[in-house]
């Protein structure tokens, strides 16, 4: 009578394929057990990269091991022409090398010091030269082809520059929570409190092994409410401690780890998280070009760093929202937990910065802002490509001064009395001394009300905008498109 397997055995299966009879050896599952204690993928990628090794060497667990004590020599002298029939098979220095991991971690559990690994020559990066970051406009096409699902997974990587990693594991059993959407409120209609929200990313799911915090811009929350919704309607009730993205029923490894006594959390494998992505990458890739699902977080780190160039978040912020290890200045300023005021500035920062994450379809707001602020800039004299947002507060002022000055200089002549002359404008209207806060004006008369204290707050359709009043000066009415009386 054959032994059942258990939970983990039995999910193993497919990923160590025939080299699972190495373990039946009861020192190399000893070397595999003390690797599962750190990382159980990391574990069978040693198995697999062993049984490998030892197949194309001729050898077995045992015979590897007295021949590296006994015979260095010869075993430096297999692995050298191993490593040159791997090369003439076209196979690259790196992935030569790596083959080597598996051994090198079996002879090390097993005590045995064997330095004899063949030097070779990587070239860094050489199997993703071709790879690229996608532009807004082509991660906009991989979106149009995935399910809700999937585009909630693409828009957390690309947008809140989430691993894989975070989102499921190895094994399907952990993963993003509800709860760890902290501005997420779960009712028959989910919905966020404020946006950008946050996300907070466990230590235990983090590559660091450090907590940290991201957020998530308004183009994921659209997404994201929708796929909540759509749980909802299937009849899931959902709770703070429900996946952020729930495993189908039918995805392999998913679904096997789902029916496991260790495993039944409902979370995706790390698998599975990737498995949709990688098919629409690849049905909108250009000629030439490789993508990894991967390249979603280097799509949050690149536009970020855009970003960073124009004065929208700073280096170690955007170091700290990709959760990495930013060194020793960013561990001191934004590596511990964040107060109400840091946090409120870094939903700031990333908010300024989510325009250069936003995707064609959904960036035309943003374009159409760029659009009407060059037009104004024209208007008021000024280059079209000048940046407000790195102009000091002292130099808005001095620009807002002689916007006034200007404007002035332009108004009709006043009477001896310090009034205007009627004369001159015979069908003026009355002003109002006191304006509202905000008003709706035609988008030719927002020059004159930036130069009478006016602020730009927003572009409305195309030949509208809406002004706040900021300024503690007599200012133009908002139902009238004449200058004050003084």
């Amino acid at each position: 009578m054959t032994r059942s397997q258990s939970p983990i055995e039995r999910l193993s299966d497919g990923e160590m394929g025939r080299h699972r009879g190495l373990l039946e050896n009861p020192k190399v599952k000893s070397w595999y057990d003390a690797r599962c204690l750190r990382s159980r993928l990391s574990a069978d990628t040693n198995v697999r990269k062993l049984g490998f090794l030892l197949e194309r060497l001729g050898v077995d667990a045992e015979s590897v091991v007295r021949i590296a004590r006994e015979d260095p020599d010869k075993l430096r002298d297999r692995l050298v022409r191993y490593a040159g029939e791997q090369k003439r098979a076209g196979r690259l220095d790196t992935y030569v090398l790596k083959s080597f991991d598996g051994l090198r971690s079996y002879l090390e559990h097993r005590h045995v010091r064997f330095d004899g690994y063949p030097k070779l020559a990587p070239v860094k990066g050489q199997s993703l030269a071709n790879e690229r970051v996608p532009t807004p406009e082509e991660l906009g096409r991989v979106l149009e082809r995935l399910s809700l699902r999937g585009r909630v997974i693409a828009l957390l990587m690309a947008h809140s520059g989430l691993r894989p990693g975070v989102l499921g594991s190895y094994g399907g059993e952990r993963g993003l929570r509800l709860g760890d959407l902290p501005e997420l409120k779960l009712s028959a209609s989910p919905r966020f409190a404020v946006t950008p929200f946050v996300v907070r990313v466990p230590g235990v799911l983090s590559k660091t092994r450090a907590a940290y915090t991201t957020f998530g811009t308004q183009q994921l929350v659209s997404a994201l409410v929708a796929y909540l919704e759509a749980r909802q309607m299937r009849g899931e009730k959902l709770t703070v401690t429900s996946p952020l993205v729930a495993a189908a029923e039918t995805r392999g490894i998913a679904r096997r780890s789902r029916e496991t006594a260790h495993f039944g959390k409902g979370f995706l494998t790390t698998k599975a998280v990737v498995e949709e992505i990688r098919e629409a990458l690849r049905a909108v890739l250009p000629e030439g070009v490789t993508w990894r699902p991967y390249v979603l977080r280097s799509y949050c780190s690149t536009r970020l760093l855009i970003a960073e160039s124009h004065g929208r978040i700073s280096r170690d912020l955007r170091e700290a929202i990709l959760g990495h290890d930013g060194g020793v200045a960013s561990r001191y300023n934004v590596g511990k937990a964040w107060g109400p005021e840091l946090l409120a500035e870094a939903r700031r920062a990333y908010d300024r910065a989510s325009e250069f994450l936003l995707t064609e379809q959904r960036s035309t707001e943003t374009r159409s802002t760029e659009a009407f602020v060059g037009l104004l800039l024209k208007r008021l004299g000024m280059d079209e490509d000048t940046d407000l947002s790195k102009l000091s507060e002292r130099e808005r002022e001095e620009l807002a001064d002689r916007m006034t000055r200007r404007h002035r200089a332009a108004s009709p002549e006043k009477g001896s009395d310090g009034t205007h002359d009627s004369r001159a404008e015979p069908n003026r209207r009355e002003a109002v001394s006191t304006p509202p806060a905000e008003a709706v004006v035609s988008i030719l008369d927002v020059g004159s009300r930036l130069a009478a204290g006016w602020e730009f707050v927003s572009p409305l359709g195309v030949d509208q905008a809406v002004v706040r009043w900021t300024r503690d000066t007599p200012a133009m009415s908002p139902l009238s498109d004449q200058a004050p009386r003084s």
